[in-house]
C-alpha cells in the first residue's frame, strides 16, 4: 500500500493541471458537505454547554383540567420546590429579560438572563474569571448591583482581565461585573447566549413591562416570571421522577389554594433553542437539516460524477500502462488498488480545500445572522473531532464515488489490443444511436437542474419577502426606538418624554406627521390577547359555539397615538381615530380601533362599529385562530385594562400583516397609548420625501432632536422602514436559503459545465484524425460543428429531461420552506432550464469550434 501511495504521488505530480482541476472540483463538493454538517451538528448534535445534559430537564406548571394550558412560577412557589421535591438534586430558577446596555451617549438592545444564584452550579459550570452569583443576590427587593457576562462581551470590552471587576450599564444602572463565563457556554440554549446574566434580586428593575398583566412582584405568590430547570438525582429518570412531582403539586395546590389551584408539575428535556413556559419542541429547526443535508450531498455526486468523467479519459490516454502491467503479471485487483490510491489522495487533498471552504462558510453565514439578533451567536466552527471525521467520511465516500467505477473499467483492458500502435484511435464514435454517449454526463446536468431550480424558487420566495405588503403604506416613514426607562424615568415621566418627543418630531421641516406605537410590524415584540364580545359569559368548554358569542379569540393589540393611522398610512374605513386627549390621558375612556378581520370574526353578521368588547380570562372558550405568529418574544401584554372592562369600538381599519410567515391576518385590536403604556416605543415620523442620499443626514436630525427633548433616552435604533423591513430575521432565513441553494446550485452548474466541456474537448482531441480525414473528404467545417453541438445537444435533452422531474420533485419538498412561491412556479421552472442549456450549449460550442479549425494534413501528422 505504502508503494502504492509513493507511485500514486509520483503520478499526480506529472500532471498538475489535472491534480489542481481535481482537487478544485473535490474541495467544492466536500466543501459544501463539511459546512452543513459543521452547522447542523452544532445546532442539532453536539452536547449542550453544560455538564451531564441527561440529567437535566424543564419543570413546567401544568392546568389539570386543561393540559393544554401551562403557566410560569412564582420565586416562593419556585423556593417550596426546591426545599420540598425529593427527585431533583437542585433546581435553578431564570427568564430572559430585554435590556439596554449603556455605551457612550447611547444604548442598544441585548437579551439578559436573570438567574438564580444557583443557576452556574446547577449547569455544572463555573465562570472562567471571577465568581458566581451569591445566595443573598438572589433575594427579591436586594437589587444586587452585580453582574456576569459572557466571553464574547469581554472580547469586544477589551479582555476577561480588562473586563472583570469592571462597570456596565444596564438600563441607566450601573452593576460591577463579578464574573466572566467560558468561551463557547450558551446558558441552556444551543448555538444563542445571553450577554448578561443578572442575579434574581434585579428582576423588579429590569423585567419587561409587556411580560404580563400589569407589574407584580418577584415576592408575590401570584406573580408568573420565572422558568424553572432541575437536575434529577443520580440514578433517577424523568418517568420515575412523575409520581414524587404530582405529590409535590398536591401538596403545594393544599397549602396554597388559590395560587397553585388545579395546577400540576411536569418534566420534559430541555430545548435547545427556545426559553418558554409551555414545552417546545425543536423540530422546526430540525425540518431544515434534511434539505441541507439533500443538497450538500447532491453537489458532492455532481463533484463525484465531474471527476469520473475526468478520470475515465485519464484511464484512456494509460491504457498502453495498464496493459504493460496485466502482461507483466499485475492482477486485476493490483490496478484497481492502485488507481484507487491515487483516487483517495486526491479525495484527501480536496478534503483539505473543503475543510478551509466548509469553515469559512460557515462562519460567513452565521456572522451575517449575528448582525440581527440581539444574543451571542456561540457557533466555533474551528478544526473539532467531530469535524474532522465527517470530512474524513467524506472523503472516504467521495473516492468510492468517483475512482472505483473508472478504476474497475480500466482494468479490463484488452492487453494486445492496446498495446498495438494507435489502436482504439478510431472506436471513439457513439455506442448507442439514440441515447447519449456520456451517461455520467447526463447524470451531472440532471442534477444540476434540480439544485438550480431549486436555487431559482428560494430567490424567487426571497424576492417576493423583499417586497410583502405589510399593509401600512410607511415609505416615507423613519422609525426611532426609545426606551425612557434605561434612562431612570417611572412610566409618568416616560409618557411625558413621549409626549414632547412626538410634538418635536412633528415640527421638524419636511414632517407631515409622527406618532407613537408600542409594536412594529415584523418586529421582534408581538403582543396579544384573546379577545370576546363584552358582556358575555364564556360557554364551557364542552358545549360548542354556534356563532361568534362567548369565543374569545387571539388578537395582537398595539397601543398608539392619535396620529398614528396618518403616520403609517393607514385608512380610517369606518368610525374615528383616536382624539389628542384619549391617546395621552391615563385612565381615559377604554376606546378602541380594531381591523376588518377581527371585526368579521366577533360579529360575521352585523356592524361592530359602536360595539363594546373585553378582555376573555383565560378560562375563556378560545376559537381556533387561523392566522400565522410573529417571531421574537410573544407576550400577554394589555396595558391597564382589566378582563371585563368594557371597550368601545370606535374605528374599523384594513387588516395588516404583522409577521412574514403569517398566512393571513389573525386580527388586531388597536389602544390608546395611555391606556396600553409600554415603556419601549417606536415612533414613526412620516416625511412628504426622503431623498436618495439623505438618509444619514435625517437620521442624525431625529437624533439630535430626541436628544434635545431628554438627554438621558436612549435611541435603541434609527432607520428607515423600508430598512426594518430589510433586516426582518425570518427574511433572513430566506435569504440565506437562497443564498445557500444558490451557492451550492452555481457550483453544481459550474462544474457540470466544466465537465462536459472537458469531455466535449477530449473527444475532439481524440477524434483528431476522424475529423482531418472527414475534412478532407470534403466535410464542411459547419457540418463538422453541427456534428459536436448534435452529440452534446442530444446529451443536453437527456439530462434536462430528467432534471425536469428532479426538480419537480424537489419543489415539492421545499414547497413548505419557500414564500409566496408554488412549487411549481412557471418563472423558476423555466429560468433555470434556459439557463444550464445556455451553459451546456456554450460548454459544447468551445470544443466544436475548435474541431472545424483542424487541417488535414495537421491530422495526419498526429500520426
Amino acid at each position: 500500500m505504502m508503494g502504492d501511495f509513493r507511485f500514486a504521488i509520483r503520478q499526480l505530480l506529472k500532471s498538475p493541471g489535472f491534480t489542481l482541476a481535481a482537487v478544485l472540483v473535490l474541495g467544492l463538493g466536500i466543501g459544501a458537505n463539511t459546512s452543513v454538517f459543521s452547522l447542523l451538528n452544532a445546532m442539532l448534535f453536539a452536547p449542550p454547554a453544560y455538564a451531564r445534559p441527561h440529567e437535566v430537564v424543564q419543570l413546567f406548571s401544568q392546568d389539570k383540567k386543561n393540559p393544554k394550558t401551562f403557566r410560569a412560577f412564582s420565586y416562593p412557589a419556585y423556593c417550596d420546590i426546591r426545599q420540598q421535591n425529593k427527585v431533583f438534586s437542585e433546581v435553578l430558577a431564570h427568564n430572559l429579560a430585554m435590556i439596554g446596555i449603556g455605551e457612550k451617549n447611547d444604548a442598544r438592545r441585548a437579551f439578559a438572563a436573570v438567574v438564580s444564584s444557583n443557576y452556574f452550579s446547577v449547569l455544572g459550570v463555573t465562570p472562567a474569571l471571577g465568581r458566581a452569583f451569591l445566595p443573598e443576590e438572589e433575594t427579591p427587593g436586594r437589587a444586587a448591583p452585580v453582574a456576569i457576562v459572557s466571553h464574547n462581551y469581554a472580547l469586544k470590552h477589551g479582555g476577561d482581565r480588562e473586563t472583570l471587576g469592571s462597570q456596565i450599564t444596564v438600563n441607566g444602572r450601573s452593576l460591577t461585573i463579578v464574573g466572566i463565563m467560558p468561551r463557547g457556554f450558551s446558558g441552556t440554549m444551543q448555538l444563542f447566549s445571553p450577554e448578561v446574566w443578572l442575579p434574581l434580586s434585579l428582576y423588579d428593575q429590569v423585567a419587561n413591562d409587556f411580560a404580563g398583566e400589569g407589574h407584580q412582584s418577584l415576592s408575590d405568590r401570584t406573580g408568573k416570571q420565572l422558568l424553572l430547570i432541575a437536575r434529577l438525582q443520580p440514578g433517577m429518570s424523568a418517568k420515575a421522577a412523575e409520581p414524587a412531582l404530582k405529590s409535590l403539586a398536591a401538596s403545594m395546590e393544599n397549602a396554597f389554594p388559590v395560587e397553585q389551584k388545579d395546577q400540576t408539575l411536569m418534566t420534559t428535556p430541555v430545548s435547545r433553542f427556545s426559553t418558554s413556559n409551555a414545552p417546545a419542541r425543536d423540530g422546526g429547526v430540525a425540518s431544515i437539516g434534511p434539505p441541507l443535508i439533500a443538497m450538500a450531498v447532491v453537489v458532492l455526486l455532481v463533484a463525484c460524477l465531474n471527476l469520473a468523467n475526468m478520470l475515465l479519459a485519464r484511464s484512456t490516454a494509460r491504457r498502453k500502462e495498464i496493459a504493460l502491467r496485466l502482461a507483466l503479471g499485475g492482477t486485476r485487483w493490483r490496478i484497481v488498488r492502485q488507481l484507487l490510491a491515487e483516487g483517495f489522495l486526491l479525495a484527501l487533498a480536496g478534503g483539505a480545500v473543503g475543510l478551509i471552504l466548509g469553515i469559512w462558510s460557515s462562519d460567513l453565514l452565521i456572522g451575517s445572522l449575528s448582525k440581527l439578533i440581539p444574543l451571542d451567536v456561540v457557533f466555533h466552527t474551528g478544526l473539532s473531532l467531530a469535524v474532522l471525521a465527517a470530512t474524513f467520511g467524506f472523503c472516504l465516500l467521495a473516492t468510492l464515488c468517483f475512482a472505483l467505477g473508472p478504476a474497475w473499467k480500466a482494468s479490463r483492458a484488452s492487453v494486445i489490443a492496446d498495446l498495438k500502435e494507435n489502436a482504439g484511435e478510431d472506436a471513439v464514435r457513439r455506442r448507442w444511436r439514440l441515447l447519449p454517449r456520456h451517461p455520467l454526463m447526463v447524470a451531472q446536468i440532471a442534477l444540476s437542474l434540480a439544485l438550480v431550480t431549486a436555487a431559482a424558487l428560494f430567490i424567487r420566495g426571497a424576492q417576493k419577502a423583499a417586497s410583502a405588503d405589510t399593509g401600512l403604506h410607511a415609505d416615507r416613514d423613519f422609525l426611532v426606538e426609545v426606551d425612557a426607562t434605561l434612562g431612570g424615568r417611572n412610566p409618568v415621566q416616560s409618557q411625558d418624554i413621549y409626549r414632547r418627543l412626538s410634538e418635536r418630531f412633528s415640527a421638524l421641516p419636511g414632517v407631515e406627521s409622527a406618532s407613537i406605537s408600542s409594536t412594529v410590524p415584523f418586529g421582534m415584540i408581538s403582543l396579544s390577547r384573546k379577545v370576546q364580545r363584552a358582556g358575555l359569559h364564556p360557554l364551557p368548554e364542552d358545549k360548542p359555539a354556534t356563532s361568534a358569542e362567548g369565543l374569545a379569540f387571539d388578537a395582537r393589540w398595539n397601543s398608539v397615538g392619535a396620529d398614528y393611522f396618518s403616520a403609517v398610512g393607514l385608512p380610517v374605513l369606518r368610525g374615528r381615530s383616536f382624539t389628542s386627549a384619549e391617546a395621552i390621558q391615563p385612565g381615559g375612556p377604554a376606546v378602541a380601533i380594531i381591523d376588518t378581520v377581527f371585526a368579521q370574526k366577533l360579529w360575521p353578521e352585523g356592524d361592530a362599529l359602536g360595539q363594546r368588547i373585553q378582555y376573555a380570562s383565560d378560562k375563556a372558550p378560545k376559537a381556533k385562530d387561523d392566522g400565522g405568529g410573529g417571531v421574537g418574544v410573544q407576550e400577554k401584554g394589555g396595558g391597564d385594562i382589566k378582563p371585563g372592562d368594557a371597550i368601545k369600538v370606535v374605528g374599523i381599519v384594513p387588516a395588516t400583516t404583522a409577521a412574514l410567515f403569517e398566512k393571513q391576518p389573525g386580527g388586531t385590536i388597536y389602544l390608546p397609548f395611555a391606556r396600553g403604556y409600554q415603556s419601549n416605543v417606536f415612533f414613526y415620523v412620516r416625511f412628504a420625501s426622503i431623498p436618495r442620499g439623505s438618509e444619514a443626514g435625517t437620521a442624525d436630525l431625529l437624533r439630535r432632536t430626541a436628544r434635545e427633548v431628554d438627554a438621558t433616552i436612549p435611541v435603541l435604533s434609527l432607520k428607515t422602514f423600508p430598512q426594518h423591513l430589510d433586516t426582518n430575521d425570518e427574511l433572513w432565513i430566506l435569504r440565506a436559503g437562497a443564498g445557500l441553494f444558490s451557492v451550492f446550485g452555481g457550483v453544481a452548474l459550474g462544474l457540470a459545465v466544466v465537465g462536459i466541456y472537458g469531455v466535449k474537448a477530449y473527444s475532439v482531441a481524440r477524434r483528431t484524425r476522424e475529423i482531418g480525414i472527414r475534412m478532407a473528404l470534403g466535410a464542411r467545417s459547419n457540418t463538422v460543428k453541427w456534428m459536436i453541438l448534435r452529440e452534446g445537444g442530444l446529451m443536453l435533452a437527456a439530462g434536462v429531461s430528467i432534471g425536469f422531474l428532479l426538480a419537480l420533485g424537489t419543489g415539492k419538498l421545499l414547497s413548505g420552506l419557500l414564500y409566496g412561491v408554488g412549487a411549481l412556479d412557471p418563472v423558476a421552472f423555466s429560468t433555470a432550464p434556459l439557463l444550464l442549456a445556455a451553459a451546456t450549449l456554450l460548454a459544447t460550442w468551445l470544443p466544436a469550434r475548435r474541431a472545424t479549425r483542424i487541417t488535414p494534413m495537421a491530422a495526419l501528422r498526429t500520426e
